[in-house]
């Protein structure tokens, strides 16, 4: 990996930066960019080069590129000049986008990166790829599966734009899929109960989770349902309730938050991911995930990824997590699976 030139746009970022200081530890130096000039204070923080450039400025900027990681949310912004300026750098793309609509988008790039020759890997983060493999994995378990639950819950914190991103959307309704089609679906139309190892927890319908997508096009499975554990005050806000204290918390307190989780966070979070398959034959499999902290999971699954796209011989173009296979995943530290 030493000898690839990787470029994190949206460096400035908690995401972007804990990404950084895991390459730098491990020999890596990647190239930090953004669109502000903050960027500059950040390379000089790590000791890393540093480019400044809008996306749709992107072409001139990779050249020199092997992987670009866009880590700079929200990813509807920033994904379309990315994408356009790896396809004509010739560079594979990556983010960690975790919502349906980015998915969906970043598809329509497919044609135009297999001709180019590069990977669109716009799920390398925790939000999709953990949640992808298992569901891969659940799938395999059983002849002919055609029903899928996935569901997840993290312990940890979050990051500014990360709560800001969820919260924005709250009430907007999403997506389900039934029998190969997308069905309009509330958010926390319905709940589930959950156990994940020794974890147990309610999960509320989540409409906007990427994979909706994802595992459509890594599984075939045609009807496909997807839960998250939430606070109680945001489920609340997705029912309708509380919205008051959607904007006051937007404007003002998030402000107030740390930029992201604490060391201390880091160290202690866990991830928690269930995937169920069903048949017609009434066989149900599942797989169970434990995991890391979810930012540390991220940054290490960004890492494998690379990896594994570097290596990659089939057809490039559009990709989802466990289409380069579900045996990486074993391969992250603290990862569990049964």
């Amino acid at each position: 990996m030493t000898n690839r030139q990787i470029l994190i746009y949206g460096a400035n970022g908690y995401t972007g930066k804990l990404f950084a200081k895991h390459l730098i530890a491990k020999g890596i130096k990647p190239i930090l960019a953004a669109r502000s000039a903050k960027v500059e204070q950040t390379g000089k923080e790590l000791n890393c080069d540093t480019r400044i450039f809008s996306t749709d400025d992107a072409t001139e900027h990779l050249h020199d590129i092997d992987f670009l990681v866009n880590l700079a949310g929200p990813f509807s912004a920033t994904q379309d000049g990315l994408i356009k300026g790896c396809i004509n750098s010739k560079t594979h793309y990556l983010d960690i986008a975790g919502e349906f609509a980015e998915m969906e988008n970043a598809f329509k790039y497919d044609l135009d990166a297999r001709e180019s020759g590069i990977v669109i890997l716009p799920a390398a983060g925790f939000g999709v790829a953990p949640t992808d493999v298992a569901a891969k994995m659940a799938c395999s378990k059983i002849s002919n599966p055609n029903q899928l639950t996935i569901a997840y819950a993290t312990v940890g914190g979050a990051s500014r734009g990360t709560l800001k991103t969820v919260l924005k959307d709250i009430q907007k309704t999403g997506h389900i899929l039934k029998d190969g089609q997308y069905e309009m679906a509330r958010p926390a139309q319905s709940e589930i109960d959950v156990t994940v190892y020794e974890k147990k927890f309610k999960a509320v319908y989540n409409p906007w989770r990427a994979d909706l997508f994802t595992a459509h096009l890594s599984t075939g499975i045609n009807s496909i349902e997807t839960y998250s554990e939430f606070p109680g005050f945001v489920v609340n806000m997705m029912k309708g309730k509380l919205i008051w204290l959607k904007n006051l918390l937007i404007n003002r307190l998030i402000n107030f938050l740390p930029e992201g989780p604490s060391d201390s966070q880091l160290k202690k979070g866990k991830t928690y991911i269930k995937a169920l398959a069903k048949n017609d034959n009434n066989e149900v499999a599942s797989v169970e995930i434990k995991g890391p902290e979810a930012y540390r999971f991220t940054v290490m699954s960004i890492e494998k990824l690379i990896d594994l796209i570097a290596e990659y011989k089939g057809e490039k173009g559009y990709l989802t997590p466990s289409m380069l296979g579900t045996e990486w995943l074993k391969g992250i530290e603290g990862v569990e699976i049964k």
